[in-house]
């Protein structure tokens, strides 16, 4: 028996050491060893491919062994200080965060050492050259990456010059984050980049800097100040000037950094988060940081409107192991997203995340956008519905436990979605649901003719479609379809929405259950508001 035990040891060991060598392709003209292939699971190559002369690719020697373990593994393309063509001054660094499971593409041809050729300046458009050879590798069957590599999770990281040009591809949609490195925009142009750049991020950014030896600080800083719109972070190290830590071993503590934000923003380990949002951390001696916009999520519908919202504080969230729910809360007419936020502590402490948003042209205060003449119930319901979408695909919220809440017109958006979604939503909450909207118009312009271009409801001015797509809406015909369980808490004095309505969607839902809160109007008071979010928390709490 221990003999058996003892040659299977053995034949896994050597299995192991297989896997680990590198699978000599065709496509592959030179490679280079470096530092015995990085300190990750994955030891790493540093290639040459026939098809990408211009380019170093990073790789684990056995992508089918890597992407088996870790699934489809992300890329990070990367740019040089000085925009030039070698990445050798980063070798180390990039070996090392390929041995952790990541494809790096990094601009300008192999050298084996240093010097041995002069270098010369490339342009930004190199970035989507790397990024347009990936993508059509993943399609190739004879590729070694074909099915080893998602696309989906690539990066841009870029040192000095080589930041500008990540920035000079900001607005590119395949890029999830970036990561510049002792550089920044300020008020200059590089690489075709400038201040402008910023506008077409995307996605979360992560600045490293050098303190204030740093030629690129300032601009950095200024970078930090001006992005208002995506999660930024900042992180600097006083003693490690423009050069960083890169020709160190693993690059350094910028190398370890950079690997820790990709494990987070591509991986979405999020053990890693505390490192960026802490000032703090020891696992960074000396470093200082900063943070902001990381409770901001902007989400896109497929008709191609940006969802401006908002997510529950990190330091509300109850520390729990796997995945969590999220509830999706709708605001009423002319509301925004800031109603919501009463409602991430008690949610929160179920383990539910909650996101609280601006419908587009709902509100003349949307940071989504605030043209009310535009204004259409069922283009709030697309964009619920897209957020829905966009949380059951998050590999960190269990999509069984989605739930939407929506008070007084957003009650009859959110009614309407869970109707159309059905077994996606686990549960719906219905706060004052203007439900009578459609009604209520029908009475005001019997005919669809009647309708004017422009109607002024509390001095918001909305245009004739809203009132057009709802004229012959019947909404207790559509929103039986939802049979999963449903709360709706109502106040027995609300002179905008008579509690005739909420005891009518009572009886129309099959698994109901009303609140009424005596005295309460339309808009609770705070402790109206109490009440309700604990019946909301018992609600929750409940539902399996």
């Amino acid at each position: 028996m221990k003999k058996v035990t003892l040659t299977l040891l053995v034949l896994l060991f050597a299995t192991i050491s297989m896997a680990q060598d590198t699978l000599i392709s065709p496509q592959i003209t030179r490679q280079k060893k470096i530092d015995d292939g990085g300190s990750g699971m994955f030891k790493a190559t540093a290639v040459s491919e026939k098809t990408l002369p211009d380019f170093v690719v990073y790789r684990p020697n056995n992508l089918y062994w890597a992407a088996a373990r870790e699934g489809r593994l992300p890329v990070l393309i990367f740019g040089n200080g000085g925009c030039a063509d070698t990445s050798a001054g980063y070798e180390r660094m990039l070996i090392d965060i390929a041995s952790h499971g990541y494809v790096v593409i990094a601009i300008g041809e192999m050298q084996q050492v240093y010097g041995d050729r002069k270098d010369k300046h490339t342009p930004s458009s190199m970035m989507v050259e790397a990024m347009d050879w990936i993508s059509k590798q993943v399609t190739d069957r004879q590729s070694d990456y074909f099915d080893n590599i998602d696309t989906t999770k690539m990066a841009a990281a870029g040192h000095s010059c080589g930041g500008a040009q990540v920035l000079w591809n900001a607005a590119d949609p395949r890029l999830k984050t970036y990561i510049i490195l002792n550089a920044g925009m300020g008020d200059m142009e590089m690489a075709g980049a400038s201040r402008q750049s910023l506008e077409g991020l995307h996605g979360s950014i992560l600045y490293m800097t050098g303190g204030p030896s740093d030629v690129a600080y300032q601009n950095a800083q200024l970078d930090y100040d001006r992005i208002q719109h995506v999660p930024v972070a900042l992180a600097d190290l006083p003693t490690a000037g423009h050069g960083g830590t890169y020709s160190q071993p693993r690059g350094g503590d910028f190398g370890r950094m950079l690997l820790a934000w990709l494990d987070w923003q591509l991986k979405h380990r999020a053990q890693q988060k505390d490192i960026f949002l802490s000032a703090h951390h020891s696992d960074f001696p000396g470093w200082t940081m900063k943070h902001k916009n990381f409770d901001h999520l902007w989400i896109k519908s497929r008709e191609g409107r940006k969802i401006f919202g908002i997510t529950t504080p990190d330091s509300l969230m109850t520390k729990q192991e796997g995945k969590h729910g999220v509830a999706i809360i709708s605001h009423g007419f002319n509301g925004t997203h800031h109603f919501g936020r009463d409602y991430f502590k008690p949610l929160a402490d179920l383990g539910y995340m909650t996101y609280t948003f601006d419908y587009p042209c709902g509100s003349v205060n949307s940071r989504s956008d605030n043209n009310t003449l535009n204004m259409s119930i069922l283009d709030q319901q697309a964009d619920l519905e897209a957020i829905v979408r966009y949380f059951r695909h998050q590999p960190d919220v269990d999509s069984r436990r989605i739930v939407l809440i929506g008070e007084s017109q957003g009650g009859l958006i959110s009614a309407l979605a869970a109707a159309h979604l059905k077994e996606q939503v686990q549960a719906l909450v219905l706060i004052y649901p203007a439900l009578c909207i459609p009604e209520n118009w029908r009475k005001h312009y019997p005919k669809v003719s009647e309708i004017p271009d422009t109607t002024m409801l509390w001095n918001v001015p909305m245009g004739k479609r809203f009132f057009r797509e709802i004229h012959d809406m019947k909404p207790y015909v559509l929103i039986k379809k939802y049979t999963g369980p449903v709360l709706i808490v109502q106040g027995d004095q609300d002179p905008i929405v008579n509690v005739s309505y909420a005891l009518m969607a009572n009886k129309t839902y099959k698994n109901a259950q009303l609140q009424i809160i005596p005295g309460a109007g339309h808009g609770f008071k705070p402790e109206e508001r109490s009440i309700s979010n604990q019946y909301v928390q018992d609600f929750l709490g409940k539902v399996k």
